[in-house]
């Protein structure tokens, strides 16, 4: 049996690259801090491009320096990243890891269970699918996945339709926690701005295998009076907007990346925001992103495509339009009908607003994070 955290216990948090480069795990590790526990982050630079010197406020990082790519092409440095885990964590005084994903997942777990410690495994996203792995070997990956979520002492998912879209967990403690902007639930001014045109905004990461429907929102806006679309992130696509930005720039504005602050305080300047990724990718059928949450935090509508998780969510709190993406004509008409009813944008803002209060905001998300831990603590300590 584990051995449980004191009060006060040692978390050592695992993720596969640098904090700047992630929203989420900041915020859980500020979550902790706030219970009461140390926290070390081990984390990877596979760019080669942090400064030594940084230090994060509250807790300690300990990177691994090693040059790897991203997508497909990291599976042959992965056993260079298990090994400087393995190292840390066999070396390290720690009472609970927190592992996210399954790469990291794999060497957590097997140091957790030889040192007899707590391990959680956070599951964001299906590894497998993100690195686009052919049929035959993501089974056989899947297969080995499940195998370690059963030695997990908890499983932590991004939506809790991800249990399905795993087809089932098999572990008895799987507790879903949401992807939220932080320090938004009260006296929070969800005006709408006065925008010369109506503007559709969106920030994240432009990956290609993700299939973000990108391409169809610009070309829908392309065609519409008093619209404009402004985009911030990162990722393989971004070429091809600012390609399009070049050539409309009075239709598209790209900004680039930015600090997650500024998403927030651009998205108080829009009007709407949208997330068209496609179903047939099943992270975008069984994950909500966070997107959606950042528009409930301020307020604003959701246009969506059908047959998501984030589609439901938008369904159940009425807080946006549903369209099929692939139908250019029911994406503009869904634009125009916004752009066109400004009552209409309101009444879904406060929709999305009211259900970020009472169910999505990251005070709720935090505590479900900090009872989890308060909650595998004692029941190790009774079972000592």
């Amino acid at each position: 049996m584990p051995e449980a955290p004191n009060e006060t216990g040692k978390v050592i948090l695992v993720r596969s690259n640098l904090a700047d480069r992630d929203i989420r795990s900041p915020k859980e590790i500020k979550a902790l801090l706030k219970g009461g526990y140390s926290v070390t982050l081990l984390s990877w630079d596979r760019e080669c491009k942090s400064d030594k010197a940084e230090k994060p406020e509250g807790y300690e990082e300990i990177r691994l320096r090693c040059r790897a790519p991203w997508g497909i092409g990291v599976l042959p440095f992965l056993l260079v990243w298990w090994g400087f885990v393995l190292f840390r964590l066999f070396t390290l005084k720690w009472d609970v890891v927190h592992a996210i994903n399954v790469d990291n997942a794999i060497p957590a777990i097997i140091a957790a269970r030889l040192k007899r410690k707590l391990v959680i495994y956070e599951i964001l996203d299906v590894y497998e699918e993100g690195l686009g792995l052919p049929g035959v070997i993501r089974v056989v990956s899947m297969y080995m996945d499940k195998l370690f979520m059963r030695f997990a002492d908890a499983i932590i998912v991004a939506d809790k339709a991800q249990v399905e879209g795993i087809g089932g967990i098999p572990n008895k403690r799987v507790v879903p926690i949401y992807d939220s902007p932080p320090g938004l639930s009260t006296d929070v001014d969800i005006s709408y701005p006065e925008n010369e045109a109506f503007t559709l905004f969106y920030a994240g990461v432009f990956s290609r295998l993700k299939r973000l429907n990108i391409d169809k929102v610009m070309e829908a806006v392309k065609d519409i009076d008093g619209v404009k679309l402004v985009m911030a992130g990162y990722g393989d696509l971004t070429g091809e907007i600012e390609e399009m930005s070049k050539q409309m720039p009075d239709k598209i504005e790209f900004i680039g990346k930015i600090s997650y602050a500024e998403v927030i305080e651009r998205g108080r300047k829009a009007d709407l925001f949208f997330s068209l990724r496609d179903p047939v990718v099943p992270t975008n059928r069984y994950t909500c992103g966070s997107t959606l949450f950042n528009a409930m935090s301020i307020g604003r509508p959701m246009l969506v495509n059908k047959g998501t998780s984030t589609t439901a969510k938008v369904v159940e709190e009425n807080c946006g339009i549903v369209v099929d993406a692939d139908n250019l004509d029911e994406v503009k008409a869904a634009i125009i009908k916004l752009r066109d009813n400004p009552a209409l944008c309101r009444e879904l803002g406060a929709n999305a607003r009211r259900a970020y209060e009472h169910r999505y905001s990251w005070e709720i998300q935090e505590q479900w994070l900090l009872n989890l831990y308060r909650e595998l603590g004692s029941r190790n300590q009774v079972n000592r």
